[in-house]
């Protein structure tokens, strides 16, 4: 038997072994090419995922009001407000690294849009056999969770200061 898929996650770094066997047999192997969306910001959350090979972007999606004009002859131009999507990159994950841990907190919905930057290896797991194995083994609970709340926090300052960065630049000044 080889070492488990899971050994080189910090997060999972103070499971016993044979914990992280169990958890290990309800993990699923994906593969993602450069620009697929493990994710999308809204859906359900059902799986935490961790990166084993590759890079992904974690972005915040939102709509932006823009002017489009169509110019049909030289003297009509037709203006109208369109509704266009955009987004921001506020974090980045590294091989090693878990997201996805709008499945395990709260309504349980997507924050964020997870893609692909290069060709990717990630394991998922799937929240309700984790928040099963919880509910038997409230060590290993508070240890995830204990995990997890440091991993929310650093996401929620990166995701702060890049949102204040972007005001700065988007209003041009000191004020917001």
């Amino acid at each position: 038997m080889g070492e488990n898929i899971l050994a080189g996650f910090k997060f999972f770094s103070e499971v016993a072994p044979e914990t992280l066997e169990k958890i290990a047999q309800k993990t699923e192997l994906l593969e993602f090419a450069p620009d697929d969306v493990i994710f999308k910001y809204d859906e359900p959350a059902e799986h935490l995922y961790g990166l084993l090979e590759g890079e992904v972007d974690l972005s915040l999606v939102f709509t932006d009001k823009v002017l489009k004009t169509d110019i049909e002859y030289e003297e009509s131009i037709q203006a109208s407000m369109v509704d266009e999507e955009k987004s921001i990159v506020i974090d980045t994950v590294s091989p090693n690294q878990i997201f996805g841990w709008a499945s395990l907190v709260g309504p349980a919905r997507r924050t964020v849009t997870a893609g692909c930057t290069e060709n990717c290896r990630v394991v998922a797991i799937a929240a309700a056999d984790l928040k099963a194995m919880f509910d038997q083994d409230h060590h290993l609970g508070f240890v995830l969770m204990k995990k997890l709340s440091d991993i929310i926090a650093k996401r929620l300052k990166v995701r702060t200061d890049k949102l204040i960065e972007t005001w700065v630049e988007a209003f041009d000044g000191d004020t917001i």
